[in-house]
């Protein structure tokens, strides 16, 4: 599959993951949605007590490492508890910047089979730095509650002439695409070592999904981890320039190991630019995977407008370049590959080679 085939897949699966509005704890359509293309692909998936998704391409030889590919389903958003005489009370749920709780702020009620209903953010319910607030929508228009609540934004917008992907939530469901389009070019293409590609819950409310699938050990032990991600903007990782490989975020410096397998991949995409950056803004699933003993390493898109955050204490649409989504496929493409090959840059043979002749001569000099 060329990668112009790879985009054009990704970009299909961004919108169709776009238009599916999602926030920590009410991830089902979107892991529905994820389940049914898994299926038309031709992975076998499996999915935990958690609802974590685990899709497999698997491996031809037994002995061979495996690459696991992992972003979550949910999204920055709210949820809404009950009716009250003066409104329906509930709370953000994720990393929400302090304006979406201004009154007017308008948002969209999720019902249980998809259904929206407009609304609006009435204000913040006891402290004034808390998470609870009310909303205002018709009470005839309201369905079942607790509900999910997400910020009223597009969906999915690609603007040919600015390059830019906007939508409610790219993060992450630029990573679920990304991976979605990997796993269907890995069914073409056995390779020693499987494929896996995770699909998280609750990912904004404390890597929860992760943290559990890499405690309860999901993935094989020694698995090597790849975090799908997007992450802000910053020197070193900017828009347009390339995905970022993620040497870490901050809470984790990632390993080695894992980064192998990147490395090798970029030899193997011609020209288009790759960046490399320790992204600090904020914690990826590739921690919770770290830190249960995983080789891990990561792969960010550049992000604007992160967790929705305007400028000027604003609401807006995050977004991503198409260039740096179509590279970061192709790349994650040629990572999965190389599945089982254990793959070694030449610059880490080297260092790890013994440098015979420097050693005699440090020998010699000694004393």
């Amino acid at each position: 599959m060329d990668r112009d085939q790879l985009t054009a897949i990704g970009l299909t699966y961004l919108a169709g993951l776009g238009a599916i509005p999602a926030t920590s704890y009410y991830e089902k359509p979107v892991a529905d949605y994820i389940l049914a293309q898994c299926a038309d692909i031709g992975v076998e998936t499996q999915v935990d007590r958690y609802g974590n998704i685990l899709a497999t391409r698997p491996r031809t030889d037994d002995s061979a490492d495996d690459v696991a590919f992992v972003a979550h389903m949910d999204h920055p958003g709210y949820e809404a508890i009950s009716a009250e005489d003066d409104g329906v009370h509930g709370h953000g749920l994720g990393g929400l910047p302090p304006q979406a709780y201004d009154s007017g702020v308008a948002v969209t009620f999720i019902g249980p089979v998809g259904e929206r209903e407009p609304g609006l953010v009435m204000g913040r319910a006891g402290a004034r730095d808390g998470n609870n607030l009310i909303f205002e929508v018709p009470r005839d228009r309201l369905g079942p509650l607790p509900c999910a609540v997400v910020l009223d934004l597009p969906d999915f917008d690609y603007d040919v002439q600015s390059q830019l992907i906007r939508m409610r939530a790219a993060d992450d469901l630029a990573g679920c695409a990304s991976i979605l389009a990997v796993l269907r070019s890995a069914v073409e293409e056995p390779t020693p070592g499987a494929v896996y590609g995770l699909f998280t819950r609750a990912e904004e409310v404390g890597l929860v999904g992760a943290r559990l699938a890499a405690a309860d050990g999901l993935l094989p032990t020694g698995t090597n981890v790849v975090s799908v991600e997007t992450s802000s903007i910053l020197p070193g990782a900017e828009m347009g320039v390339g995905p970022v490989v993620r040497t870490g975020d901050r809470m984790t410096t990632f390993g080695f190991e894992a980064e192998e397998y990147l490395a090798a991949a970029i030899k193997t995409i011609g020209d288009s630019p790759v960046q490399r950056q320790l992204m600090q803004a904020g914690t990826c699933e590739g921690t919770a995977f770290a830190r249960n003993g995983y080789p891990t390493t990561g792969l960010a898109y550049p992000l604007g407008a992160w967790h929705n955050n305007g400028p000027d204490d604003t609401i807006r649409p995050e977004f991503i370049h198409h260039d740096d989504f179509a590279t970061g496929i192709a790349l994650l493409a040629a990572a999965a590959a190389l599945a089982g090959t254990n793959p070694s840059s030449a610059a880490g043979a080297l260092i790890k080679a013994r440098p015979q002749e420097e050693e005699r001569r440090l020998i010699d000099s000694a004393g």
